[in-house]
């Protein structure tokens, strides 16, 4: 259970907030969308391309790393 305690505070903090009714694979693509939709981008007018393309990383970024520790992530949200 070594994973569990070593998942990031921030994908922590994003399981607390997330509320569901789903259960099983529903629920964990449910956690998915609610991470996706977390990471806003800047609301302040004239942003560079460089600026918006750097939010649409993290976006990708999270969801791979939810994706490559499924198990993990599942067991918390069961919690």
């Amino acid at each position: 259970m070594k994973y569990i305690l070593d998942m990031n505070p921030e994908i922590k903090k994003l399981i607390k907030t997330f509320q569901s009714k789903s259960t099983g694979d529903g629920r964990f693509a449910e956690f998915l969308q609610h991470c996706y939709f977390s990471i806003k981008d800047p609301k302040k007018k004239g942003n560079s391309k460089k600026m918006i393309n750097k939010y649409d990383i993290l976006r990708k970024d999270l969801i791979r790393y939810l994706i490559a520790n499924e198990t993990a992530v599942k067991a918390e949200l069961n919690k």
